[in-house]
């Protein structure tokens, strides 16, 4: 995707449920086939390889079939209809589901992990503290939190607009009560557009 067409994309959203029924995921800006390198690290370099793992704004899907190759019972929850039933199409082995982090369905302690990348940073400051609640709730004792948003050292992305760029500091106040922060790391996101925004990548240890 080129940046004018980031732009036009941006002014005439439809909406997410209708983006997803109307578009090829492998055109979206945040397309990416091949399991995110950050996680994908922390996986490698801790022999993660068993627990429930829950792929949060799944989208494409994507992430969730990649986590699954590595021994997680996964989950993969979006807030459109439309993704998870393209979703579905990947794989009957995970359980594809629509819910909305802001008011989730999802049973308390289920999930030893949760992989963001992505949603926290469409939030808005006001909505960050019920965001933070649900994961909370959902995750277990001592579970894993990857959490790969826009930075604040993004400088190819309007500032004041969705998505959010975050900074630590922002994670610190959201996240600091609940979690033990283990990692801040720069990273990108790597998808479809011409250039790689950049990215802050965070492991969060619930409390």
């Amino acid at each position: 995707m080129k940046n004018d067409e980031l732009e036009n994309f941006k002014e005439t959203f439809p909406g997410w449920d209708d983006y997803y029924k109307e578009t090829d995921v492998t055109t979206m800006p945040w397309f990416e086939k091949n399991l995110d390198h950050d996680v994908e690290h922390e996986i490698r370099s801790n022999s993660y390889n068993s627990g429930n793992f829950l792929d949060l704004g799944t989208g494409p899907g994507t992430q969730a079939l990649e986590l699954s190759k590595y021994g997680f019972t996964v989950t993969g929850t979006d807030i459109s209809k439309h993704a998870i039933e393209k979703a579905h199409k990947l794989s009957e082995k995970i359980q594809f589901l629509v819910d909305d982090v802001l008011n989730s369905n999802l049973p308390d302690c289920k999930f030893d992990f949760i992989f963001d990348r992505g949603v926290f940073h469409v939030f808005d400051v006001s909505q960050r503290p019920q965001y933070v609640k649900q994961i909370t709730r959902i995750l277990n004792d001592n579970g894993i939190m990857f959490l790969k948003c826009m930075s604040v050292n993004e400088k190819n992305l309007p500032d004041n607009d969705m998505p959010h760029k975050i900074s630590q500091q922002d994670i610190v106040d959201s996240f600091g009560d609940n979690f033990d922060i283990k990692k801040f790391e720069d990273s990108v996101f790597r998808g479809t557009l011409e250039f790689e925004p950049k990215a802050l990548f965070t492991v969060l240890k619930k409390k």
